[in-house]
């Protein structure tokens, strides 16, 4: 009985020395700190003097020693004409909440066997493409192709068609196309049934009619959409839709 009251005597005093509004510390997991390995962001690629060579701005992780050490290339190789490299720091604060919260540039360098030339370099499956001195990264678009500078190019059409509520499938037809405006057909599922009809599938197709602005760097936006003839359901939402590219179209 007295150790009872003993503890629970050790007990009260020790809540008691607690600051007012502070909950007791108890001890978590803690946190690993064992050095691994983790991905290095190129943020830049320029041409160095060996023509073998080229030299990687990269973040690395900073504020704190044991943010990052050893930054460098592991994977290399050579395929289609093109460079593939990853590029990888070291770290064992990186799991640390708060431990790493800035990042400071590095360079890393990357030496192929032979001459790199105008080769597409891909780094951390990312490409790059040269330009004079300096690489720029290629368009997540596009790619390293340039980019149309025709609006109503197929390529623009096929972006505006991988941005709507429809089928992989799916491809548009232009019907209007004057640079600012563009209306085009379609259809929601075009193979809803696959190459071989399945037994009982319905390959009925709903095909709309799509009204769109162009919107710049990101390409065509959509306005309007509609299952009707000429321009009465885009007029209503942009009255400057111009109506020469659909007062004569039936419905879709």
């Amino acid at each position: 009985m007295r150790r009872l009251v003993t503890a629970l005597l050790c007990l009260a005093a020790l809540v008691s020395c607690a600051r007012p509004g502070e909950a007791p510390v108890r001890a978590g997991p803690a946190a690993d700190t064992r050095w691994a390995t983790y991905q290095a962001d190129v943020t830049a690629v320029r041409v160095s003097a060996d023509p073998r060579s080229l030299v990687l701005t990269v973040a690395l992780l900073g504020d704190a020693d044991g943010c990052s050490r050893n930054p460098r290339i592991t994977y290399f190789t050579e395929e289609n004409n093109r460079v593939y490299a990853n590029v990888v720091q070291d770290s064992r604060l990186s799991e640390v909440v708060g431990a790493c919260p800035t990042h400071t540039p590095g360079e890393v360098t990357l030496t192929a066997p032979g001459q790199i030339a105008d080769r597409i370099v891909v780094l951390n499956q990312e490409p790059w493409k040269r330009n004079g001195a300096e690489y720029h990264r290629c368009d997540p678009t596009f790619g390293c192709d340039p980019m149309p500078t025709d609006r109503c190019d197929p390529a623009w059409v096929s972006v505006a068609v991988r941005g709507m509520d429809v089928s992989r499938h799916s491809t548009g037809s232009v019907e209007g196309c004057d640079g600012t405006w563009l209306v085009m057909t379609v259809p929601f599922d075009p193979v809803p049934c696959g190459a071989e009809a399945r037994p009982g599938c319905d390959a009925s197709v709903n095909v709309r009619r799509y009204f769109l602005r162009w919107a710049g760097q990101g390409g065509w936006a959509t306005i309007a959409n509609s299952t009707k003839a000429g321009c009465g359901d885009v007029r209503a939402t942009e009255p400057t839709f111009p109506s020469r590219l659909c007062a004569d179209l039936p419905r879709p």
